[in-house]
């Protein structure tokens, strides 16, 4: 697995994110509104302090996936949580099995703990088995499956030592 330029996202990369986000398509829990709107969000949330969100780029320039933390939000019925936060990740169609998500939700791991984060969540759709093999292989346990909107959801948690 060789290292990937992982950098944060900045307005100048919403051409290539949005060309992602036509690759990938329409993918429940991936998008909010649409990307564009998504990719807006995510900007004006780093500015605030609320979230880091990361770009993996290829040597073309192309974003080939990217990674979302959502600082201080958990995923249960609990709420809000100064020390969690929920971890969104997708990778281009092409360029998936290369190590590239296990990179993204490292380096992802690793910004959390540098904000104080102890514990993270994510969620994928039932049918995404191999994110669901990712999420484990990284620390990440099972705790639930939720419907949503007509959709089915597997939720995980994992622990950051600090």
């Amino acid at each position: 697995m060789q290292p990937l330029l992982i950098k944060l996202a900045r307005l100048e990369d919403m051409t290539a994110f949005l060309e992602l986000g036509r690759t990938i398509g329409e993918v429940p829990g991936v998008w909010g509104k649409n990307p564009q709107e998504d990719f807006i969000d995510h900007l004006q949330a780093m500015k605030k302090g609320k979230e880091i969100f990361l770009l993996v780029i290829s040597k073309k320039y192309m974003i080939i996936g990217f990674v979302v933390v959502h600082l201080f939000k958990r995923l249960d019925p609990t709420g809000f949580d100064r020390q969690s936060c929920t971890v969104g990740v997708a990778v281009h169609p092409e360029y998936r099995r290369r190590g590239i998500g296990t990179q993204l939700i490292q380096r992802a791991l690793k910004e959390a703990k540098e904000h104080g984060i102890e514990e993270v969540y994510t969620s994928t759709g039932i049918e995404n088995i191999g994110m669901q093999r990712l999420a484990e292989k990284l620390g990440f346990i099972r705790y639930a499956i939720i419907e949503k909107n007509g959709w089915k959801f597997t939720r995980y948690k994992r622990e950051i030592l600090v």
